[in-house]
């Protein structure tokens, strides 16, 4: 498969042909097979060449903005002192944010995380929250993406020289600060 957008170009030109050992407009509406293609499926598999196609021929960005209420749900299970209210309310209009999430619960990242540290990433990495009275962990709004992160094991702190920490996020593994 390949996305409809890459043919549109082909359609709109004008195309020229060897015919009786002369060149000439093709006057006929053509088909052009590219030997590149977006995804590849066989009976058993499809491979994906192109990740961004693949999402946008399967739909799969609004199916993944729809779980977002779901999967914060399975996540307030393992990390219950965490306030998710504007967490989801964010992640539900961010494909990005709702992926990180879906990634979160498909890999059980949740289970098992201690406050104190969850709390100490946080601070290392330049995410901003605050504890609200009942003691919960609530990430302001503009670092929601940030803390996404730092659960689903992309945003990270090193210190490979002494006394010198480090952030990054991956995949990028941009420096912080």
């Amino acid at each position: 498969m390949r996305r409809a957008a890459q043919f549109k170009a082909i359609a709109k030109s004008r195309l020229i042909g060897w015919i009786s050992d002369s060149l000439q407009t093709v006057q006929t509406k053509m088909f052009k097979l590219d030997n590149d293609f977006d995804l590849l499926a066989d009976e058993n598999t499809i491979y994906i060449l192109r990740a961004e196609a693949f999402v946008a021929l399967s739909q799969q960005k609004q199916a993944v903005l729809d779980a977002v209420k779901q999967n914060i749900q399975k996540i307030k299970t393992d990390a219950g002192f965490v306030h998710f209210d504007n967490i989801q309310k964010y992640a539900s209009k961010h494909p990005r944010a709702a992926g990180y999430l879906a990634s979160i619960c498909s890999n059980n990242l949740a289970k098992n995380i201690s406050a104190d540290s969850l709390k100490q990433l946080c601070t290392r990495t330049q995410v901003e929250y605050t504890i609200e009275s009942c003691g919960d962990i609530k990430v302001s709004d503009n670092h929601v993406l940030g803390f996404l992160e730092v659960l689903d094991r992309r945003r990270y702190e090193l210190e490979l020289v002494f006394d010198k920490p480090e952030c990054y996020v991956a995949p990028s593994r941009h420096r912080l600060g």
